[in-house]
């Protein structure tokens, strides 16, 4: 009889609008080219996938695609994790996947992650290939000391990717720095839309690390300080607009993150046959790129999630709904 041979995962961490799902649809490509099965667990903060669109448009030959929202993979999700993961180990030779990528939410500690293959539907079924975070190099220097969450996810990668150090190389080497200063063992690695360069090391030959003496005790993340609200918008929306709102200071409160699908007022469809296009908002920038149709040639659903802490949600509902430009002789649903 054929030995089990246990599914690998890799976690991929980081703070919000680091950049992960961009790095995971890079590992994804990578695992499909290499010719292995490869399924991916997304967590997301609010009460709809917008990552788990943009993958799943990228990436239709996936092994298994799970969402994971409104809770933290961390936490509250936890049993919905290992349940996801016990039915792909469940799954007979040749259709169950060979890797597993969870993409956690930004706000989640991956210290509570790390014994995934200890819990008893995994054991000897599942190992842990690796922890990458993600922390993108135009994010303020001194959340590395000042923000628990931020010093556990890096604290505890196997290898650490320093992204979007296109933009900045001076901001990408000073944020090696500070890393290396603090974790003197790390491997770190400067990422350009998600990409390492080819001779770098493999995410999914990680070591574990244990957390530095103390960090442990330390209340590690402000899942409970932070807020979301979803906004689906039934017409287009107007894409000055759009930018204009995201990159203005909050009135109230501090925004940690915003992504979305739209279609923008006056843009043409694409040659692909589809209208869709993704935003994503983080280090005070709006990034839009083309979003394909699905394998089966639906469209993603319009929507704007926005997450932060001390805003003033009804304003920000209001604003985004605003944004919305129905065709002639259509009106604005009004939600209650």
């Amino acid at each position: 009889m054929e030995s089990y041979r246990p599914v690998q995962i890799l976690l991929v961490t980081g703070p919000l609008g680091s950049g992960k799902t961009t790095v995971v649809n890079r590992l994804l490509k990578a695992e499909i080219a290499a010719g292995r099965q490869v399924a991916v667990l997304i967590n997301e903060f609010g009460d709809t996938s917008v990552d788990g669109s943009l993958v799943n448009a990228e990436r239709p030959e996936l092994a298994g695609i799970e969402n994971l929202v409104n809770g933290c993979v961390c936490c509250s999700l936890r049993s919905d994790v290992v349940a996801a993961l016990a039915a792909w180990c469940d799954l007979p030779e040749g259709r169950r996947p060979q890797r597993v990528v969870l993409e956690t939410t930004g706000l989640a500690d991956p210290t509570d992650l790390v014994d995934l293959e200890n819990e008893p539907a995994l054991q000897d079924r599942l190992v842990l290939a690796g922890c990458l975070t993600v922390i993108s190099c135009l994010t303020p220097l001194h959340h590395l000391a000042q923000r628990d969450l931020v010093q556990r996810q890096v604290a505890l990668a196997s290898l650490v990717y320093v992204s979007k150090a296109d933009l900045d190389p001076s901001l990408a080497m000073a944020w090696e720095g500070e890393i290396r200063g603090r974790f003197k063992d790390h491997l770190i690695q400067r990422t350009r839309m998600g990409e390492a360069p080819a001779e770098g090391p493999d995410p999914w030959q990680g070591d574990r690390r244990a957390l530095p003496e103390g960090m442990a005790a330390r209340v590690g993340h402000s899942f409970a300080d932070a807020r979301s609200i979803t906004v689906r918008w039934d017409h287009p929306v107007d894409p000055v607009g759009l930018e204009e709102l995201f990159l203005r200071p909050a009135a109230q409160g501090e925004l940690l993150r915003a992504k979305g699908v739209a279609v923008f007022e006056g843009w043409a469809k694409r040659n692909d046959g589809s209208d869709r296009w993704a935003f994503q908002v983080a280090d005070r920038r709006v990034e839009i790129t083309p979003l394909p149709a699905f394998a089966d040639a639906s469209l993603a659903p319009m929507v704007a999630v926005v997450i932060g802490t001390g805003l003033d949600l009804l304003a920000w509902r209001k604003a985004l709904r605003e944004l919305e430009r129905p065709p002639k002789g259509a009106r604005r649903k009004i939600v209650l």
